[in-house]
């Protein structure tokens, strides 16, 4: 997550502008959704379509950062009635996800500042955004294909390990269920069945055929994968920054966490 702009872009802001849509839409579409006790999650869906060219392709929120004008216009364009509130909505709740999520528990947010922190200064306050730097500067290395696998096998260990231990088959790591929610393969009692499934008119997803398969608690091999690959195999959407002598460009502000 990002909290600032460059030349005057909101980033790293999807998280928030999803939540925002899917409680704030009061169109026709959304209302049938909720007497079915669902959100409507095909806004945000719609909205990263509108902004990003391709997006229907490979799905790749790195390529998502609209202007505060171009923001606007495509909410209008999803829901004329969210557009005129949807960037206070974001200036409001997304330093407060950024608190919780970056800062160490019981940490004040009015009482930390990060300019000129040491690494002892943020292993203290904020290890949440300690963990997300160093992660994001090894994603932008030469050698992440082989140091990717090695850092999400340790992380993916202790989040199993902590699923299984509270007896969670369906996590979900967001601010809020979207639709979106997947199972945990390394859950001991659970028992799962996966199905092919095809659109009706209405756009409504129904089951057809049932698949032999059985779901393998392994991660999937990089080289496999579409999401965090470009056209040459390396992780997308991550590029370092350019340095001018020795400086990052002006209009740069704000912290990755």
């Amino acid at each position: 997550m990002l909290i600032g702009t460059v030349d005057g872009r909101i980033l790293e802001c999807w998280p928030v502008l999803s939540e925002y849509l899917l409680l704030h839409s009061a169109s026709t579409e959304t209302q049938r959704c909720a007497e079915a006790g669902e959100l409507n999650n095909r806004l945000y869906k719609r909205l990263a379509h509108g902004a990003v060219e391709g997006m229907d392709q490979l799905f790749d929120l790195s390529r998502f950062h609209p202007r505060h004008d171009e923001l606007v216009r495509l909410v209008a364009g999803i829901e004329p009635g969210l557009a005129p509130g949807a960037a206070r909505y974001v200036c409001r709740r997304l330093p407060h996800l950024f608190a919780c999520i970056a800062l160490a528990p019981g940490q004040d947010a009015h009482a930390i500042a990060f300019q000129g922190a040491d690494f002892e200064a943020l292993a203290q306050a904020a290890p949440g955004l300690l963990g997300q730097l160093l992660f994001r500067e090894m994603r932008i290395t030469d050698r992440y294909p082989q140091l990717y696998l090695a850092f999400e096998q340790a992380k993916a260990m202790e989040a199993w390990d902590f699923w299984n231990a509270h007896g969670i088959p369906t996590p979900f790591n967001g601010t809020l269920p979207k639709g979106e929610i997947g199972i945990n393969p390394a859950y001991p009692r659970a028992g799962c069945r996966v199905r092919t499934a095809e659109t009706c008119p209405r756009g409504l997803v129904h089951p057809v055929e049932e698949l032999d398969v059985s779901l393998v608690p392994r991660l999937a091999e990089l080289r496999m994968t579409a999401m965090r690959r470009d056209g040459t195999g390396k992780a997308v959407g991550h590029d370092r920054v350019p340095v001018s002598s020795g400086q990052r460009p002006a209009g740069v502000q704000g912290t990755r966490g």
